[in-house]
């Protein structure tokens, strides 16, 4: 079961499905959370719903470039801010391959 974040995102996934869904902030940009009876949780709207990892993490990249505060005026910011993402998905999803790595070596 995949179950990560990145920034203000959150992917998880189900049988079929990968999720993506990003989380509603405060206006101080902290997430906004919400008590269930299962504890404390994020307060998000689903994104879109992909067949695979690699789909799911196109979205958080495009999503990534229409939401910055920053106005993209030329070929060259928005390749700048791209490889920004880039890099961005890249770390976490490192991340995540070192988290796997770690539980299959418990099991």
């Amino acid at each position: 079961m995949i179950d990560m974040r990145i920034g203000e995102y959150h992917i998880t996934s189900e049988p079929r499905n990968v999720i993506v869904s990003i989380a509603k902030l405060n206006a101080d940009g902290t997430p906004k959370t919400v008590m269930t009876k299962a504890g404390e949780v994020f307060s998000e709207r689903a994104l879109g719903y992909y067949n695979s990892l690699p789909q799911a993490l196109q979205t958080v990249a495009k999503d990534m470039m229409k939401r910055g505060d920053e106005r993209v005026t030329s070929v060259e910011q928005y390749v700048q801010k791209a490889r920004l993402a880039d890099g961005v998905l890249a770390h976490c999803a490192w991340k995540y391959g070192l988290e796997l790595e770690k539980q299959s070596q418990n099991i």
